[in-house]
């Protein structure tokens, strides 16, 4: 019964200060206030048995996901919200990476990480949660050596999709070690790559006669900054970013061996007339430029689900206001 009652509150309440917001909203007595905060910290409430069931759920109830050759499409993104409380836990001082002049380089807040499920509903496209948790302030162990990259993919694995997906995230998770752990359950990554990043030409095989040792396996170094240097010679389509009609981008597709993860990798490098050049890369090699462009343009919508999820109020200057809203790439 508390934790229905939990959902309830959270569901109805008006206002985002924690327990008292459902003490509020539900018109409970005051003196409950203490067993409704226990039961947070209650041993009965299994968050990653929740959130495999929560995820069957949203997969049973919303009949049209987003599929690209047959595949799901999971978005994932970390998101760092200011707190002003002093005693609040996991709060700690965080380092903002952001070229927005108007964000802060140092915060004191929570560090989290979220994924979603991409459907299309009422003419549109809808980032639905599945899970977002706390990844940074909690040591429970001090052997505990797991990066954030570790803790998404983690997440992931609780949520048991037993589908195939698209993971579609930003360059901070276009890492061998997502990649190897996407690979490993038959899923994939669709991300954007730095602008230093470097791949590799296939190796020739020798003219002569093979000499002792592992045979040569990376070629010629590629620079894919360079990807977007000669603009007459990419290929010209129309814009399929959600929202956009009518804008012609100019890109170009390459197979690259990546480093990382020691196999081919298809890089896109993408020029858009008003929004600048973008460098996206996907471990499936069937998928298309077009479908590569076109999901990852899809990927801001879990910014519009951090803002209705109320983890962040854009209008009191929260990270949502100054985190690039109104670039989709």
């Amino acid at each position: 019964m508390w934790f229905a009652t939990v959902v309830a509150g959270l569901m109805v309440r008006p206002e985002l200060r924690g327990v008292t917001s459902i003490i509020r909203a539900l018109n409970l007595r005051p003196k409950l206030y203490d067993p409704l905060r226990k039961h947070f910290h209650s041993s009965a409430i299994k968050l990653d048995q929740l959130a495999a069931l929560w995820t069957q759920a949203v997969l049973r109830l919303f009949l049209s996901p987003v599929r690209v050759n047959g595949r799901l499409v999971v978005v994932g993104d970390g998101i760092k919200v200011p707190k002003r409380g002093k005693k609040m836990p996991a709060v700690k001082l965080l380092h903002q990476q952001s070229n927005c002049s108007t964000k802060p380089e140092y915060i004191m807040g929570h560090s989290l990480q979220a994924v979603a499920l991409l459907v299309n509903a009422a003419s549109s496209v809808f980032a639905v949660p599945l899970a977002v948790r706390i990844h940074e302030g909690l040591v429970w162990s001090n052997r505990d050596k797991r990066t954030l990259l570790d803790k998404m993919l983690g997440l992931i694995h609780t949520l048991t999709i037993t589908e195939p997906f698209y993971f579609v995230a930003d360059a901070f998770y276009a890492a061998g070690k997502i990649v190897n752990g996407l690979l490993k359950q038959g899923n994939h990554l669709v991300s954007r790559v730095r602008s230093n990043a470097v791949a590799y030409l296939p190796a020739q095989p020798p003219k002569a006669r093979r000499k002792r040792g592992r045979p040569k396996r990376y070629g010629t170094k590629i620079r894919l900054k360079s990807l977007l240097s000669d603009v007459k010679s990419m290929e010209e389509l129309v814009s399929p970013v959600y929202g956009e009609r009518g804008v012609k981008i100019r890109y170009r597709v390459c197979d690259l061996l990546w480093r990382p993860v020691g196999q081919l990798v298809r890089f896109v490098a993408v020029i858009h007339p008003t929004r600048g050049a973008c460098l996206l890369m996907s471990t499936d090699l069937s998928l298309g430029a077009i479908d590569i462009i076109r999901i990852y343009g899809l990927r801001f919508k879990i910014e519009h689900m951090f803002s209705v999820s109320g983890c962040v109020n854009p209008r009191k200057g929260g990270v949502i206001a100054t985190k690039g809203a109104d670039r989709p790439l």
